[in-house]
């Protein structure tokens, strides 16, 4: 519980986003504590939230709320 918190005010910090070394991203919708991927080289999508794990990977309210707010794409 001490690493989630950790992890969201680390994200909350840096602007919501994410991206490591491989390009992929990991964001954050505001005030809630879960881990939303975006992996570019495969254009994957995953999310951490209950009904992602056990809807057998449809796509979950968050990933759609980020997609909407383009958090995804990295500025160039």
């Amino acid at each position: 519980m001490v690493l989630t918190r950790n992890y969201n005010y680390l994200i909350d910090l840096i602007g919501g986003v994410w991206t490591e070394e491989d390009g992929t991203q990991h964001l954050k919708v505001k005030d809630r504590p879960y881990d939303i991927t975006f992996n570019p080289r495969v254009l994957e999508w995953t999310c951490n939230c209950p009904a992602y794990i056990y809807g057998r990977g449809k796509q979950c309210k968050h990933i759609k709320q980020i997609q909407e707010e383009k958090k995804w794409i990295q500025k160039q």
